[in-house]
């Protein structure tokens, strides 16, 4: 036997007993072929992979844009379901719980204890024992009532509530809490006499603290008469902060629960701008303020929200959440208040998460840690590719999160099916190998109509329209069996998957035979080759006829019903004349009776007669025929037809 082929690739060669070295130009040329070979195999290696791939990130963008299904639906990706299939908490619930809110406050009094006014100031002032302390707080219940018909915007008033003092930028750990002024808004100015004029209702707070104004900016010296009417002192000014908070919006809904709150403050500018001095400033470089600096910088109101029965009264509403003090790294929550609606929310929130837990599939647990995941592409039983391991449980093909190892193997055998995946247990995760499956059919099985469809026809249909029939083959499936990655694994005996359709039918498409136009579903009852006289047909051999000027309108229709009549019946042949009469007869006797059109169909017999396609004795049999049809003495029928009678049998003599 031969050596194998490496073995003449060697440095030298050995021949006679005498050692010479090995011919490079016979080196290359082995070796040439080899990689031509190579890159030919890595062509057909990405040709058989391109064309699933492009197909699945087809799929992806189009079932990004229409899903046809949902993935949290799925058996194996029941974990992106957050929902469960318990009671849920329903519109009724929620109406329930608002109206509830709703009454509960109308029978109690808001009560709102003030933490302080919280103000960072740019410049701070040097005169530490001239600053101010304590700022000036008014706050007003503002009405906006339902619109007249002659009001051209909803009417607004404003109640007054009382006015406090709230510390400037105190401190949480100087203060006692029981110090905070308090205001009480009665709960009589939630239900007047004319409540349903009322539109909603909301709290406007409004704080004022004087200052001092810088005088070296203002150069302008003031006129004499400005200065005689100027009531304040020189160099002081009043700032004015305003904010408004809805408690009742226009759907009678409470928007104000028991808790602590911390409200942005908007400036408004009370004395103007020297206009020679008037420039265009830019905040912080011109970005937008976040939410988080308008808090920590901005001018802001903390205060308590309580709804109470009576001045010292408990909260009769539930407790929002928290807010820390400004000056203050960690504050104490506040005081727990019970309240039945609470008790109420908690027992429901318990029930639903303790069902949820129940409802929970039994699903093996996989490890926490990020798994790596290889993907080893094999073509002609050969690794081609082995792709850099991820650390996501992503799908290459459709990017969708599956989140666990069995969803993303389930996922890649039922929504990719044109590859054959197997998996294989690695130390550092897991490793998928990839193969073209060979066994796939990928004919189509949808609708044939759609294919041969006219364009638009699709955004046509207006209504239900019938389809092909299909026949849905009913599985007796068995218990589901424990989700387990050992069904992903390569069988030992080495056969591949056979995808089964589990639906079958008429996949495919027929035409007509005298038209050659697809057959649609709603006429698939009815033989194509019986056709002889189809709906377009009729009414274009009608349309034909009618454009005749030469001809009554009574032989008109005698003809559209003889043309209509041969072309159902297909007579095509002299000798099919009498049949064809004696059928016309008995088929339209009645109508031509009705139509008053027996001259014109006697008219049309003698023609036919003068063509030789009828005798004499053939249109003797058809008049005794229309008499029973007409179903009264015919004499007049029989007088008129004597009347033709001799003609036709001069005619007759003089052909013979």
């Amino acid at each position: 036997s031969s050596p194998p082929l490496h073995g003449f690739l060697g440095a030298s060669c050995k021949a006679n007993g005498a050692v010479y070295p090995a011919s490079s130009a016979m080196m290359n040329s082995v070796k040439k072929p080899k990689m031509e070979q190579i890159q030919a195999d890595h062509e057909l290696f990405l040709q058989a992979f391109e064309k699933p791939t492009q197909i699945y990130r087809f799929l992806r963008t189009r079932n990004l844009i229409a899903p046809i299904f949902l993935h949290r639906t799925l058996t194996f990706m029941s974990h992106r379901n957050g929902r469960s299939n318990a009671k849920r908490y329903g519109m009724s619930d929620m109406f329930l719980f608002v109206t509830g809110f709703f009454f509960v406050a109308l029978s109690s009094h808001l009560q709102l204890t003030f933490t302080g006014f919280f103000h960072k100031d740019e410049k701070p002032s040097q005169n530490s024992e001239n600053e101010q302390n304590s700022v000036s707080l008014e706050v007003l219940l503002v009405k906006v009532c339902h619109k007249k018909r002659k009001d051209v915007s909803c009417p607004v008033k404003q109640v007054p509530t009382g006015k406090k003092q709230v510390p400037l930028n105190p401190d949480s750990n100087q203060t006692k809490p029981g110090s905070y002024p308090s205001l009480l808004v009665s709960s009589n100015e939630f239900e007047p006499s004319n409540s349903h004029m009322v539109k909603s209702y909301s709290l406007l707070f409004r704080v004022s603290r004087t200052g001092r104004r810088d005088t070296n900016d203002v150069t302008d010296t003031p006129s004499r008469k400005k200065r005689s009417l100027s009531h304040r002192e020189e160099g002081e000014t009043t700032e004015t902060y305003v904010a408004q908070m809805t408690v009742f919006d226009k759907n009678r809904r409470l928007q104000l629960l028991d808790g602590e709150y911390e409200v942005s403050m908007q400036g408004m500018e009370d004395s103007p701008v020297s206009k020679k001095r008037a420039t265009w400033e830019t905040i912080l470089d011109g970005k937008r303020l976040p939410p988080f600096e308008t808090f920590s910088q901005g001018p802001t109101l903390q205060f308590t929200l309580r709804w109470t029965g009576d001045a010292s009264g408990k909260s009769t509403a539930p407790v929002a959440k928290p807010l820390a003090t400004r000056n203050s790294d960690s504050s104490s929550p506040m005081e727990t208040r019970t309240s039945n609606h609470r008790t109420a929310l908690m027992t429901v929130k318990e029930s639903v998460s303790t069902d949820i837990q129940t409802r929970k599939e039994q699903v093996p647990c996989e490890p926490r840690q990020k798994l790596r995941i290889f993907y080893q592409f094999l073509y002609n039983n050969n690794t081609r590719q082995q792709t850099e391991a991820r650390d996501d449980l992503h799908c290459p093909w459709c990017t969708l999160n599956c989140s666990k190892l069995y969803s993303l193997l389930k996922h890649l055998k039922l929504s990719h099916s044109r590859f054959i995946f197997n998996y294989v247990p690695h130390p550092k995760g897991a490793r998928i190998d990839v193969s073209i499956n060979e066994c796939y059919d990928g004919s189509y099985v949808g609708n044939p109509q759609d294919i041969h469809s006219q364009p638009g026809f699709a955004f046509s249909r207006n209504g239900p329209v019938k389809r092909t029939a299909v026949t849905h083959i009913l599985v007796c499936r068995p218990k589901r069996t424990k989700p387990s990655l050992s069904e992903f694994l390569e069988s030992d005996d080495g056969e591949l998957e056979q995808q089964r359709t589990y639906v079958s039918g008429h996949n495919r498409l027929y035409f007509h035979s005298d038209s050659c136009m697809p057959l649609r579903p709603q006429e698939m009852e009815v033989d194509s080759e019986d056709e002889r006289d189809p709906e377009w047909l009729r009414e274009k051999t009608a349309t034909q006829l009618d454009e005749f000027t030469d001809v009554n309108e009574g032989e008109k229709e005698v003809m559209k019903l003889w043309n209509l009549h041969v072309m159902k019946h297909g007579f095509i042949a002299d000798n099919q004349m009498n049949q064809a009469i004696m059928l016309f007869v008995e088929n339209r006797g009645a109508h031509i009776i009705r139509r008053n059109l027996c001259r014109n169909f006697l008219l049309h017999l003698v023609s036919m007669h003068d063509f030789n396609l009828v005798s004499t004795a053939t249109i003797d049999p058809f008049w005794p025929a229309l008499i029973i049809a007409q179903g009264k003495p015919g004499k007049s029928i029989f007088s008129e037809y004597l009347v033709f009678q001799q003609p036709a049998t001069h005619y007759s003599a003089v052909s013979a």
